[in-house]
């Protein structure tokens, strides 16, 4: 649509003195495109307009046919940008017959019953268009556009009555007519007149739909996120239900087996299998529960130095159904593995699943294959329920996405110690920070893990009176979270049920060792996830499950975490806010709320006469420096590898760390040092076994 608008935005600053003159003219011939702008400020400050808050202007003009001299338009202005206050109306056609000054002014109502006379004036004029001859002279001096739409919809229904009436008059006169003819054109009669009440109540319904659909308009769909780098992925599939996976989250299964290796690649895996390496297989136990009765298809790409015959290498989901039998869905069954990246796909339907038993990946080489090969399984791992592989998505349930169309329920468990590791029965006892309410459902949701015959049970009130609840579900989607919901009677109330909550591993005969991460209660009948805030959110048109769709802002509660060593509470402060998600989210023209700079693990190259025990990787979070890996026992000291210079991970000065070995005997001990050029070096060493890197911490500017 093309609009004849002001050039630049009119500013309505609250409490305004003196009227704005626009300078803007519009032609009476202008028809459905004259259009004015307007941003809503305070104190210099965007005017934010809430969902809820409408935006009256009324236009006065002059009339000599009015009591008083002027005539009057009422708008009900469209909120183009409701967190900068930007706000539009259109003018209608029989305001452009006037000829001459018009004086507007703008009020704003707010969904709390609140209402804001800006005091923001403004004028602009209205001027006959030479080839204009069909728009008549301005006689109406009052037109109320709030009731627009309501007047339509009711002389639709107006129309519709006459229109029914007029047919009801004809059949009358029809029945008078003919009422001596016979009954059954009597009866006919009616069943019309019946017919006629029945369209009567289905255009009621219609225009009921109408009035609703009318309410919607203008109610953006909402959701919540940790991330919005969704990347460039197709979302129109099916979701994904396995989380991002890497080498880190694999080990083999036979730590004995030599002539094998793997390699983080940042994007795959890198498994190379030395000549004549015997059979071995990786595995990771980093999946999430599968459903009894279920069909899923499991997706993978991957490609091999040279190809490998059907049968040389299996990529495989397994896991235990209640009768204790291994069961698998091999994506790579029959298939050849090829130099070329390939996806690899394969449905399966799930017997009984036990809810105990964790479902692991399984890379697996198969001993007869003979010569050295290399094979590069690619990270983007998918699981989705359905017979139809869908593109690739990463699992937005997961961190650090946490997608949720719910705002974060609040945890009424609150300042609790965590983890616990336990092999009690009752493996928590906690009480929550109000009392149950009648009526009310709660959420109960914890991450842990536990033996696989063993239920996690909740109990409400530690100890006696007790109520238990039905165990708790896996979660699908995440790995080792458990859910339920329990609904609050006022039994358990008059029982004596105050404020307790207790988790049992149930039976109590087969317990053993428990780890719960954390736990969450939550008012209400939705599980949201358990962290402090969302960081973002999103709003769209239309309820959509791809993120893509939304435009997303920060939320004001991260902004305000973000902020609170920049702008203090005592001064009148301005901080000018900027959508910019390709320069990050910037405050006054600073990034904030941005995510903390992450390199990931970096691999460290040994220097040569030095190996690794455990593949040694650095990395940068923020301003905190971290290492983990071990290096192979040695007597010889000197440079030992060099610090990636690219990332700033060097110190300003020398450090040195005092570092264990890999064994039980603590006199075995080694020292380290990192130098401001990246050098890292042993510099004494007592004793014969690796030595841990994991406690080289530091930080830099």
């Amino acid at each position: 649509m093309i609009y004849k608008t002001n050039e630049s935005i009119i500013v309505i600053q609250a409490e305004a003195i003196n009227p704005i003159q626009t300078g803007v003219v519009f032609w009476s011939h202008d028809r459905g495109t004259a259009k004015l702008r307007f941003k809503l400020q305070k104190d210099g400050v965007n005017q934010n307009l809430p969902e809820g808050t409408t935006v009256p202007i009324r236009l006065v003009f002059k009339s000599s046919t009015t009591q008083g001299g002027y005539g009057k338009h009422d708008y009900l202005a469209t909120i183009e940008d409701r967190l900068n206050g930007i706000v539009s109306i259109v003018l209608e056609d029989n305001i452009l017959g006037y000829q001459g000054r018009v004086d507007g002014s703008i009020y704003i109502n707010f969904p709390n019953d609140q209402s804001l006379d800006t005091a923001g004036r403004f004028s602009f004029a209205i001027k006959r268009s030479p080839i204009d001859d069909s728009t008549p002279e301005l006689e109406d001096y009052y037109f109320n556009g709030f009731s627009q739409t309501i007047d339509k919809v009711e002389q639709m229904i107006a129309d519709a009555k006459t229109e029914i009436d007029d047919k009801v008059a004809a059949s009358s006169t029809e029945i008078d007519g003919k009422l001596k003819d016979t009954n059954d054109k009597i009866t006919k009669a009616n069943q019309n007149v019946a017919t006629i009440n029945s369209n009567i109540d289905k255009a009621n319904d219609r225009i009921d739909q109408t009035n609703q659909q009318i309410g919607d308009l203008g109610k953006l769909k909402r959701m919540y996120t940790n991330s919005i780098d969704f990347g460039d992925y197709d979302y129109s599939g099916n979701p994904n239900l396995l989380p991002k996976l890497t080498a880190n989250d694999f080990r083999f299964t036979n730590t004995a087996v030599t002539g094998y290796t793997k390699t983080d690649n940042g994007t795959s895996m890198k498994v190379t299998k030395a000549a004549d390496a015997p059979s071995v297989g990786l595995i990771t136990g980093s999946v999430t529960r599968l459903k009894s009765n279920e069909t899923y298809t499991l997706s993978v790409d991957a490609k091999a130095l040279t190809d490998i015959v059907a049968g040389g290498l299996t990529f495989t989901l397994r896991w235990k159904d209640s009768a204790d039998v291994t069961q698998t869905a091999d994506a790579f069954q029959g298939q050849v593995i090829t130099t070329t990246e390939t996806t690899f796909s394969k449905t399966f339907t799930t017997g009984v699943v036990s809810d105990g038993t964790a479902p692991s990946l399984q890379l697996y080489f198969n001993g007869d294959l003979v010569g050295k090969n290399e094979v590069d399984l690619h990270y983007d791992i998918k699981l989705e329920k359905g017979s139809t592989a869908t593109p690739y998505q990463p699992n937005l349930l997961d961190a650090p996405y946490y997608l949720s169309k719910k705002k974060l329920g609040f945890n009424l468990l609150k300042n609790q110690a965590f983890p616990i590791i336990t092999t009690d029965y009752m493996c928590l006892n906690r009480t929550i920070g109000e009392s149950y309410q009648a009526g009310e459902e709660y959420v109960i949701t914890l991450k842990g893990k536990k033996l696989a015959t063993q239920s996690f049970v909740p109990r409400i009130d530690n100890g006696s009176p007790s109520v238990s609840f039905s165990s708790l579900r896996p979660v699908e989607g995440l790995t080792d979270v458990w859910t339920t919901t329990i609904q609050i009677t006022q039994d358990h109330i008059n029982s004596g049920v105050t404020n307790g909550i207790s988790i049992y591993q149930y039976p109590s005969d087969s317990a053993g060792t428990v780890q719960i991460d954390w736990l969450k209660i939550e008012k209400g009948d939705t599980r949201t996830p358990n962290i402090s805030q969302f960081k973002y959110f999103g709003e769209s048109l239309k309820d959509s499950s791809d993120p893509t769709d939304y435009s997303w802002d920060i939320t004001p509660e991260y902004a305000e975490k973000t902020m609170n060593d920049a702008v203090n509470v005592h001064d009148h402060q301005e901080v000018e806010g900027l959508k910019n998600f390709k320069d990050g989210l910037q405050v006054g023209g600073k990034n904030v709320a941005t995510e903390i700079e992450d390199t990931g693990w970096l691999d460290l190259t040994p220097a040569s006469g030095y190996s690794w025990n455990v593949q040694a990787q650095v990395r940068r979070i923020g301003k905190d420096i971290c290492f983990r890996g071990a290096l192979n026992s040695t007597t010889v000291l000197g440079n030992v590898s060099t610090l990636p210079t690219k990332l700033n991970l060097e110190p300003s000065g020398e450090m040195q760390f005092d570092l264990p070995c890999k064994t039980s005997d603590v006199t075995q001990r080694a020292r380290v040092y990192i130098r401001p050029n990246g050098t890292i070096g042993l510099i004494g060493v007592s004793g014969n076994s690796p030595i841990f890197l994991s406690g080289i911490r530091y930080f830099v500017e």
